[in-house]
């Protein structure tokens, strides 16, 4: 048997704008899926998908060609096969006779990249550059995919439709006091990226991003940081015609908030964790987890 294995993501800054060249700041997350391939008597190819809570939510029968034997989730199994046609199309190692099992390491409608790390998965199983094979398919930036390989904080940009990814030193040193929010609500990638296309942000804001970027990483103090992330907040959310979340969700909150990636859905980044705690249990937010707990550093 083979197992493999992908981290999930979070970008810190430079949502939206990442698709259009600025500069993000993204860390891969302690939490993530593998997956285990093994041999399995059948002429055909068996995949089975399973949540963090160990429930099958896809169980797919594939013939060696990829059509759809027996299944009781005809439309993921056919985002499976669409995915998979992919990998036969540039390797030869998906045959008859396997049998695939993926993991789930964190809740499906976290945003943690379910999607990004389940097409890591693949890569690596089949010895593909994710960004190259897969970018198409997938959608968005593709600061996720380089997520799931990353051993640590990346810089992510694309220019002339090139990707980059470079490793980074964030020492976070009053790290200990962020913290991850789990908003209760998933944003979908299409959504935020129809926003940006027909919302595009200039040169001149793709450079206060950047710089924005920079200040973050370099924060020495914990006032600092949280102007930055307050600039970035009244940046993005000017320009796009979005509320902050400090102005709705986590109105009252004694810090600051940035959304992380698209507005309006999955995690966020809180300031001064420790002495905001009750009042994090008190929104119904049951969703926390210490940045040094979540984000590998």
């Amino acid at each position: 048997m083979k197992e493999f294995y992908a981290h999930g993501k979070l970008l810190l800054t430079g949502e939206y704008a990442i698709t259009q060249g600025a500069t993000g700041l993204a860390v891969p997350t302690t939490l993530g899926q593998k997956m285990h391939v093994r041999s399995f008597d059948s002429p055909n190819i068996h995949w089975q998908a399973y949540t963090v809570q160990g429930d099958c939510w896809l169980d797919v029968l594939l013939s060696s060609q990829l059509e759809i034997v027996k299944t009781d989730q005809p439309k993921e199994a056919q985002h499976l096969v669409k995915q998979l046609q992919i990998v036969a199309a540039n390797s030869d190692k998906l045959t008859g006779g396997l049998h695939f099992e993926t993991h789930l390491e964190f809740d499906r409608s976290w945003g943690l990249g379910s999607s990004s790390t389940f097409t890591s998965l693949l890569a690596q199983f089949a010895n593909l550059d994710p960004l190259d094979f897969f970018h198409e398919a997938h959608g968005g930036s593709g600061y996720d995919l380089a997520c799931a390989s990353a051993a640590g904080p990346i810089l992510y940009r694309i220019e002339k439709g090139s990707a980059e990814a470079t490793p980074v030193g964030w020492s976070a040193g009053f790290g200990d006091d962020l913290a991850f929010v789990f908003s209760g609500k998933k944003q979908l990638t299409s959504e935020s990226l129809t926003l940006v296309q027909k919302q595009p942000f200039n040169q001149q804001q793709i450079e206060e991003i950047n710089v924005l970027t920079s200040a973050f990483i370099n924060a020495s103090t914990m006032e600092r940081i949280e102007s930055v992330m307050r600039e970035h907040e009244q940046l993005i959310g000017g320009h796009l015609g979005l509320l902050p979340v400090s102005e709705h969700l986590f109105k009252g909150y004694n810090g600051a908030v940035k959304s992380l990636g698209g507005w309006g859905g999955d995690f966020v980044l809180v300031t001064r964790y420790s002495k905001n705690q009750q009042w994090l249990k008190e929104k119904g937010f049951e969703h926390v987890l210490p940045l040094r707990t979540l984000a590998i550093l």
